[in-house]
């Protein structure tokens, strides 16, 4: 039809000026076009990157419009100078805005260009302080319930409330319930509140181990919202020099939070770090079932926690998933017919049925006199949240020796290693042979998006390392690299435990006789049966569950 009408109109119009309108007309479309392009893109993209796309997308197509009508305004003429330079402008400034929003990996632009240009350039401009309050995680999910805070004595604190003292202290309140709430919704464990320079709180969200950068704050709105935290927390306010630690909670729809806060200054100001605790315990609940153990693992832990007398060492590093994991197996066993009493440096899960008691150093109250006194009690198991020192170790290993079951923890690479730090730190190696049952390590990896994981074929030489037969098909899973809104752009979503099991058999007890070394313990371990980390994580690689980078990301030595 555009031909027709072309044809027709070309008779009446001046044959010199045929070649002009032709390139006015080849111009304007290409422009509309690209202008359509864009605003398409940059409707997807800011979906993902900024949490109110409909204000880029009034933008682009208000920079359509106001391109048009000027063209209209001063002539056909100029609409190519015009849209060349006015378009790239305005895309431009789109581009910039939402790099300093996105995550690193999202990025458009080099990080030098980002942060050390355009951040310093924008800090003070309106634009700046805009993008400062939106999420910089891309994928982030939107927030429809609202957060309640409680103080350790059960005040209820809103910003929402008539009785808020002011406007300010309202506005505070508002900004940490709405911060709690993004990161409970966003599935995450810690928040770290960071001063930086230039007079900008940066807060950064822990999900699935991983720390990821979200909101920001300007200097004033930052010290107000520390502040505000601190008062809910029962902290001093006044005080910003030295550490401090504080606890409150956190209603989230039909889910109550434990919150612990601790503070402590740095160059640029006061940190203040949270630790957000399910205090519902969902996990937990489920058992050793849900957090990761191999069938055959499963099977023998069951069997040991059984026992009547022994105990039980987890290890792992910090974060790995080990009072998880003694909770769990602490939620198998019958609380009507035994007496469970925990020592623990806090309590992170309410249990049902059990003694919980906490260890208050200003008190004098260690984990060794409370556990001279907890024995006492006619205790079945004890739970000892960690092994710190000699004192506590020993005092542990003679109640496992003379009727009681004890679980703790300790702080070791792995079983092996376990084995050694209790040597280094003077526990007789016959004490050891004696009390310990069987020591446990664990880490915990990020599980592959299932909406998201890319399939591939691995080289047949890593399937030979593996033990697998490469003309036998196999399909593997990675990460997706650019991720999606389910996963938050990471390509991961969740964790699961990976878990080694060394149960003290007469080979391993005859082993400690002559203080062994580590690597023959490990030996000595692996001759028996025991399958490593590495074994169990690669495990979960074959079966899909996770990636070969994120496995030696968390197992190498």
């Amino acid at each position: 039809m555009l031909v027709a009408i072309v044809s027709l109109a070309m008779p009446v119009i001046p044959p010199e000026t045929h070649g002009r309108l032709l390139v006015m007309g080849a111009t304007a479309f290409v422009a509309a076009a690209a202008w359509v392009a864009a605003t398409i893109w940059v409707d997807r993209d800011s979906r993902e990157i900024v949490d109110q796309p409909s204000i880029w997308r009034t933008l682009f197509l208000g920079l359509g419009l106001a391109l048009l009508f000027a063209a209209a305004g001063v002539g056909p003429e100029p609409l190519g100078p015009l849209f060349a330079v006015g378009f790239p402008l305005g895309l431009l400034t789109y581009v910039g805005a939402r790099d300093l929003a996105a995550p690193a990996k999202r990025r458009l632009l080099p990080e030098r260009i980002v942060d050390g240009w355009l951040r310093p350039a924008t800090q003070g401009l309106a634009l700046s302080k805009l993008l400062r309050r939106r999420s910089t995680v891309a994928g982030d999910v939107p927030v429809n319930d609202v957060v309640v805070l409680l103080k350790k004595d059960g005040t209820r604190m809103d910003g929402r409330q008539a009785g808020a003292k002011d406007k300010e202290t309202s506005k505070a309140l508002l900004a940490v319930q709405q911060l709690m709430a993004k990161a409970i919704a966003m599935r995450a464990t810690d928040i770290h509140l960071e001063p930086k320079t230039g007079d900008e709180l940066q807060v950064r969200f822990r999900i699935d181990g991983v720390l990821q950068n979200s909101a920001g704050f300007s200097g004033a709105d930052g010290r107000a919202l520390v502040s505000a935290t601190k008062v809910v927390a029962d902290m001093d306010i006044a005080e910003r020099r030295r550490p401090q630690d504080g606890t409150f909670a956190a209603l989230y729809g039909n889910r109550k939070f434990d919150i612990r806060a601790a503070t402590g200054p740095t160059n640029f100001g006061e940190k203040m770090a949270l630790r957000l605790l399910d205090s519902d315990g969902g996990i937990v609940r489920a058992g050793l079932g849900a957090v990761g153990l191999r069938e055959s693992t499963l099977k023998q832990l069951r069997s040991i926690i059984q026992r009547p007398h022994g105990m039980l060492v987890v290890c792992g590093p910090t974060g790995s998933g080990k009072t998880t994991t003694v909770y769990a197996a602490l939620g198998e066993l019958d609380v009507f017919s035994r007496n469970i009493v925990t020592i623990e440096d806090p309590i992170e899960y309410r249990l049902d049925n059990i003694s919980q008691t906490a260890v208050n150093v200003a008190a004098e109250l260690t984990f060794a006199k409370i556990l001279r006194s907890v024995l006492r009690q006619d205790p079945d198991v004890i739970l000892v949240g960690e092994i710190r020192d000699r004192e506590t170790a020993e005092i542990a290993m003679q109640a496992a020796l003379t009727g009681h079951f004890v679980f703790t923890t300790l702080h070791a690479n792995d079983t092996a290693t376990t084995v050694a730090r209790l040597l280094d730190i003077g526990i007789d190696a016959t004490l050891i042979q004696s009390a310990v049952t069987a020591v446990l390590a664990q880490r915990l990896v990020r599980v592959l998006c299932a909406k998201c994981k890319v399939p591939y074929e691995p080289p047949p030489a890593f399937l030979a390392r593996c033990g697998l037969d490469p003309a036998v098909e196999t399909t593997f899973y990675r990460e997706n690299e650019k991720g999606c809104p389910a996963c938050l752009g990471t390509g991961f979503r969740g964790r699961t435990g990976v878990y080694e099991l060394l149960s003290f058999d007469d080979t391993i007890k005859d082993l400690l006789v002559g203080r062994p070394s580590i690597q023959a313990i490990r030996a000595a371990a692996k001759k028996a049966g025991m399958r490593t980390l590495q074994d169990s994580a690669m495990q979960k690689v074959i079966t899909g569950m996770t990636s070969v980078s994120e496995v030696a990301r968390v197992t190498k030595q």
